[in-house]
């Protein structure tokens, strides 16, 4: 029944647990197709597996979920490989989850399994246990592709039911209300024509509409999309739609293994994901870069607290609510000045992580190169962002990796160069943090726009400050709206990305004031 998209990032989730001990090899139970287009484009599949396990005389049904489509990011097609899993008892109950996560020839695996009612996760980059509660009613993957038959659904009916959200560690109540039948297109296989090809056929299918309660993420709560998904007559889910906002419309067809994997004829015709998230603005900026403050007039679009959506501090501030209204005053603030800021940096902002890697060697060796005798952490701050800045090539086709990876091959966009500068300004003692938001730009096509970005922020005198190692300017001005921040501590998912996604897609911004 469920199926999972990340909006920005790659993770892939594999079946597995903590334990080491061999076991015998699985026996398959059942294997699924599913064919995926994004806006009408062919960009990828699913593939659905189920099989039986046994482990201490016990038996078990391990279901892995794996996706791989093409997203379009600037013109250029990169692939997305996601494989979702759970690991449960015969009546849903789930045991053990776990997530590889892929980026270029690299890969991180966290495993889990559920004891004692937590949540062990474990990953292979550090190999400490990380304990979260869990909830004893979460369903599998397996019970939940099964749910409406067990239920034996007809229109009308409602329920509810548990599931792990691996993308961002969480467990969500998804409610469920059965539809009337309708007419809509689905896959069949023409075995007579060469090469049984698929074609579009109309049939009378059940309507269900799967809506998730909302989840917290870095404290914030945030909406995950619904799915809406048409029944045959078995009650088995053949096609299934969800609206991925700034991504577009993704529908999904059960058919064949050929026709699942088969290439796309046109990914040109994919949505572009950097383009279509820009935010035409309503004017441009005449000097953003020298801009003591901005005023920005927000509409979010379907959020009852749009202004709880950006982070307010000493720098910016939310004003004149109204409904789904509000100004954003943001302040540009170079230098550091007297200490406003009362949430000060824990040992998280020192330490090293898994994208941070500040205590990697190539990392620490480059940031006493940078710094040199230097101890104003301000003035260090700056030179890193500098060195970045002059040093780094700008791509678009780099994965996230950790700051080590890119210290070396010193490519990407605003996210390598974020976390590179981040773990740098740790590595030279200088407590740092990436912040997530928009930034002001101007596009070709579309004039001026705010574009989803990432910088550095760094603890000085008593406050957080602002550097942007893309830019290089010596700290951020009043063109940066912050929505949140992470320390990118105890974990090695892209969780801390999530916060985005509530105002994606749903955002409109004019420039209403500029001082």
């Amino acid at each position: 029944m469920k199926r999972s998209f990340v909006c920005i990032g790659v993770v892939l989730f594999v079946v597995s647990t903590l334990r080491a001990d061999p076991v015998p090899a699985p026996k398959p139970v059942k294997e699924t197709w599913d064919a995926v287009y994004i806006e009408g484009a062919k960009a990828g599949y699913f593939h659905t597996t189920t099989r039986e396990v046994e482990r201490d005389g016990k038996k078990f049904l391990a279901c892995t979920q794996a996706m791989r489509i093409g997203i379009k990011r600037e013109g250029q097609v990169v692939t997305l490989r996601i494989e979702n899993g759970t690991e449960e008892t015969p009546d849903g109950k789930v045991v053990g989850v776990s997530m590889t996560q892929f980026a270029g020839a690299g890969k991180l695996t966290q495993t889990g399994r559920v004891e004692d009612g937590q949540l062990l996760l474990r990953t292979s980059a550090g190999g400490d246990v990380r304990k979260t509660p869990w909830d004893d009613s979460v369903i599998g993957l397996v019970r939940q592709e099964h749910l409406f038959q067990e239920k034996k659904v007809k229109p009308g009916d409602q329920f509810s039911y548990a599931s792990y959200e691996p993308t961002l560690q969480v467990v969500t109540t998804m409610r469920v209300t059965v539809k009337e039948p309708e007419e809509v297109d689905v896959l069949q296989v023409n075995r007579q024509a060469p090469g049984a090809k698929a074609e579009r056929v109309k049939k009378t299918l059940l309507r269900v509409e799967v809506v998730p309660d909302k989840v917290k993420v870095s404290g914030r709560p945030l909406q995950l999309p619904g799915m809406t998904g048409w029944l045959d007559a078995d009650l088995q889910m053949v096609r299934s739609e969800t609206n991925q906002e700034g991504l577009g419309r993704f529908t999904i067809f059960r058919t064949t293994q050929a026709v699942a994997e088969e290439e796309g004829a046109a990914p040109a015709l994919l949505p572009d994901l950097l383009i279509n998230n820009l935010i035409p603005l309503n004017r441009a900026i005449p000097h953003p870069a020298t801009a003591t403050e901005i005023v920005y007039h927000i509409h979010l679009k379907g959020d009852d607290d749009p202004t709880d959506a950006f982070t307010q501090d000493s720098r910016q501030k939310a004003m004149n609510v109204e409904g789904e209204t509000f100004d954003l005053r943001v302040r540009a603030v170079r230098e550091p000045l007297e200490a406003t800021d009362s949430d000060g940096p824990g040992d998280e902002s020192l330490k090293s992580t898994y994208f941070l890697d500040s205590a990697n060697e190539k990392v620490m060796a480059l940031a006493e190169k940078i710094v040199g005798d230097g101890t104003d952490p301000w003035r260090k701050a700056q030179r890193v962002e500098k060195w970045v800045h002059d040093h780094m090539k700008v791509s678009t086709a780099v994965d996230y990796i950790p700051a080590s990876h890119t210290a070396v091959d010193l490519r990407g966009d605003c996210r390598q160069y974020a976390i590179l500068t981040a773990a740098l300004c740790r590595a030279a003692k200088v407590p740092a943090r990436t912040a997530l938001g928009l930034v002001y730009d101007k596009d070709a096509a579309k004039g001026p726009v705010l574009a989803f970005h990432m910088w550095t922020e760094v603890w000085v005198k008593g406050q957080w400050m602002g550097i942007d190692a893309v830019w290089g300017e010596g700290g951020v001005g009043a063109d940066h709206l912050k929505i949140t921040d992470h320390s990118w501590s105890d974990t090695q998912t892209l969780a801390p990305l999530g916060a985005v996604t509530r105002v994606m897609g749903k955002i409109k911004v004019e420039v209403a004031e500029v001082k």
